[in-house]
């Protein structure tokens, strides 16, 4: 399949709508398409060729969102990384890619010897000619797992996947030239990928997440009418006094976290009811999107995207399915007989044919031989009128194996141990309450690592049955 290149297509529809909002920068689809030709030419002088990889450690800048672009035009595999991690650690990934050449766009990191440093002009222009087209089966991206259930995968992308996926989003979450979406997730996350080929397909504005400005602030001053938040981030914004109607928000994606209901309650009564999906970087982002009507909810696949269920765990193909972890130049399409990808998520269909996410299968582990999933804990504990967030994890017990322990984190009132247990045992076994409540740690993120929180809670229980002398 080909599609001809959307920035190209609103150059000559609308030239003069603005395509990327900068803040101080607003750039048109004229002058975009004219930027993004030009890198585009100087990848070619600079000896790309189609399959060619280039790492960009980069977040969100507008030069890594112009390279981007550059690269789908060029035919060359844009490999973003975290611009925080290590030189070491960049090299490393970079060799697993079998990637020699590295674009700093918004590092700070000097050159590492191992990487050749390319050195691009961003406010250059270029005629564009012929109308650029992207060939749906052209390798495009690369995207490294979270790593939190082992080695980082390299998550490898045709163009068609992302097309696709934005086509599938567009179904439930509409967009139109009006609409700009913040692009507050990074680029080297498969959800910051995926909103410029959302937003150009429809020819609104990617608004970058560069602004001073405080988030509440820049909501009731700026064009945002499409916003991806994580609870916390919502909660905060609502302690800050957001409300809807001083805004031109009109779609709220949550994730990335349990879904508190008196959050969705709140908001609903602001007139602006909040949507949940279900993706991951193996389906380019979206895989089902619906409105949060119970825990775990995430609504009906979308278009492009195929669900199943097989002895409780979620599997996914359809056209949005990447074509494979790459590694060392290897491609493991890491497939069953069937052609399905098998996610380690563990779910169900409601009556209706919404898929209800239960959590992870490598999260659940067993208590007195009971099996305890600890998102279903985790629900609970957002669902009380004071909680921000939770995360719970299991340390070991010497009589019944392994037990929960709880992190929280309070948007509200901090309540006692005992309410909290009343709480959860209202809705939950016993055997599932907590056997100790701690105060989320600073830092935590709003992504935290299960695997750092669990270390933590071992020394924790450690110290509060040895000797003080004795703990680590």
């Amino acid at each position: 399949m080909i599609d001809t290149c959307p920035i190209h297509y609103w150059a000559k529809e609308a030239p003069e709508h603005i395509a990327i909002d900068a803040g101080s920068v607003r750039i048109s689809y004229r002058t975009l398409n004219r930027r993004v030709a030009s890198l585009a030419q100087q990848l070619a002088h600079d000896g790309f060729v189609t399959g060619d990889r280039l790492v960009v450690p980069a977040k969100g800048a507008l030069e890594s969102l112009l390279l981007a672009w550059a690269c789908l035009r060029a035919g060359v595999i844009f490999c973003p990384l975290n611009p925080a991690f290590p030189v070491p650690q960049q090299v490393g990934l970079a060799k697993r890619l079998r990637a020699g050449r590295v674009c700093q766009t918004e590092s700070d990191h000097h050159d590492s010897s191992e990487l050749t440093p390319i050195t691009l002009d961003f406010l250059a222009e270029a005629d564009v000619g012929e109308a650029p087209v992207l060939e749906g089966s052209q390798l495009c991206n690369t995207i490294f797992t979270s790593g939190s259930s082992g080695t980082p995968k390299a998550v490898l992308h045709r163009v068609a996947n992302h097309l696709a996926s934005a086509r599938g989003s567009a179904s439930f979450i509409p967009l139109d030239q009006n609409s700009g979406w913040l692009l507050s997730l990074p680029l080297f996350h498969i959800g910051g990928y995926a909103i410029p080929f959302r937003v150009f397909m429809a020819g609104g504005r990617v608004i970058l997440d560069d602004d001073p400005k405080t988030l509440p602030a820049r909501l009731e001053q700026q064009s945002i009418t499409h916003l991806s938040l994580v609870p916390t981030q919502l909660w905060r914004l609502l302690r800050a006094g957001f409300t809807p109607q001083r805004t031109q928000l009109r779609e709220l994606l949550l994730g990335g976290a349990a879904i508190p209901a008196p959050l969705v309650a709140q908001m609903t009564s602001l007139g602006l009811t909040p949507k949940v999906s279900y993706g991951l970087s193996e389906m380019a982002s979206q895989v089902c999107t619906g409105i949060p009507t119970a825990p775990g909810v995430v609504g009906r696949p979308l278009p492009g995207s195929d669900v199943s269920v097989v002895d409780g765990e979620i599997q996914v193909r359809g056209e949005t399915l990447f074509c494979g972890y790459l590694n060392d130049g290897e491609i493991d399409p890491a497939l069953n007989d069937q052609g399905w990808f098998a996610t380690r998520d563990k779910g169900h269909f409601t009556t209706d044919g919404a898929l209800v996410v239960e959590g992870r299968l490598d999260n659940g582990f067993i208590s007195g031989g009971e099996n305890i999933q600890p998102e279903s804990i985790e629900q609970r504990l957002v669902d009380h009128p004071s909680i921000a967030q939770a995360l719970v994890v299991p340390v070991s017990h010497p009589e019944w194996g392994e037990r929960p322990v709880a992190f929280v984190d309070w948007h509200g009132e901090a309540v006692t141990q005992q309410a909290l247990k009343a709480w959860v045992g209202e809705a939950l076994p016993g055997f599932m309450v907590p056997d100790a409540w701690l105060a989320w740690p600073p830092g935590g993120g709003f992504k935290p690592s299960r695997k750092q929180f669990a270390e933590l809670a071992q020394t924790h229980m450690c110290c509060a049955i040895r000797p003080a002398a004795a703990c680590p």
